[in-house]
């Protein structure tokens, strides 16, 4: 999960810098304006979806820790760490979506009404790629404690 995992992250991350690279262009002038908002959809899909595969995977093998204990008849305190992963990395990821997500309202807002949207849109942008970097790096650590964990589990397993 770890080479999916920084692959995923690495896409989320370069397609915000390309939604910004494209949105400072734009302010400077060149006619990238529809290639900016096409490339902040997508970014904030992007995100969503990166988010969202590690949600799917922590749900995924806190099931498959709780069966093996189930099947093997192994120690259930095995299974409580999981919940500390998924403690670790949920509120964070729903941060990361959140925050790309409001950060397209105020880009449409920026792009159809006058006013102080644009400001806004670019602090949102900003804290919203910091926000990206920083939950990266707490998913990419609970995902590690949880692969140990699970490689714990199939050693155990192989032993019994």
């Amino acid at each position: 999960m770890i080479p999916l995992f920084i692959g995923l992250t690495l896409v989320n991350l370069l397609g915000l810098c390309a939604a910004g690279a494209l949105g400072y262009a734009s302010k400077a002038g060149y006619a990238v304006g529809p290639w900016h908002i096409l490339a902040g959809a997508m970014a904030a899909l992007v995100c969503c979806g990166v988010h969202c595969v590690v949600f799917t995977y922590f749900v995924a093998t806190a099931k498959w820790v709780q069966h093996a204990i189930a099947v093997k008849r192994l120690d259930p305190s095995l299974a409580a760490p999981t919940r500390s992963f998924k403690a670790q990395a949920f509120p964070a990821a729903l941060l990361a979506m959140a925050i790309t997500f409001v950060t397209t309202l105020a880009g449409a807002a920026a792009d159809n009404y006058p006013g102080r949207w644009h400001a806004w849109h670019h602090a949102l942008a900003a804290a919203a790629l910091a926000v990206n970097v920083v939950v990266s790096l707490i998913e990419y650590r609970a995902i590690a404690r949880n692969a140990r964990l699970i490689d714990d589990v199939l050693a155990r397993i192989g032993t019994g």
